[in-house]
């Protein structure tokens, strides 16, 4: 699962540039889900990979870099 935190990390410029203000699930450095809510992001994710242990992530509407 850390593989998952280092590629969120690794990817974090276009992981903002196209899912800024949503929600993202990630699983072995594939987004298996997107949604407005967590919900919504899991609900795709599980159909996608039952019983995967996904991350799930609330990526930022606004960047703070400076």
């Amino acid at each position: 699962m850390s593989a998952d935190f280092a590629w969120l990390t690794e990817h974090s410029i276009e992981i903002y540039e196209k899912y800024a203000g949503k929600w993202i699930a990630v699983f072995n450095g594939e987004v298996i889900g997107i949604g407005n809510t967590a919900t919504e992001c899991a609900a795709q994710a599980e159909a996608k990979h039952p019983d995967a242990e996904y991350i799930l992530e609330a990526v930022d509407p606004e960047t703070e870099r400076i």
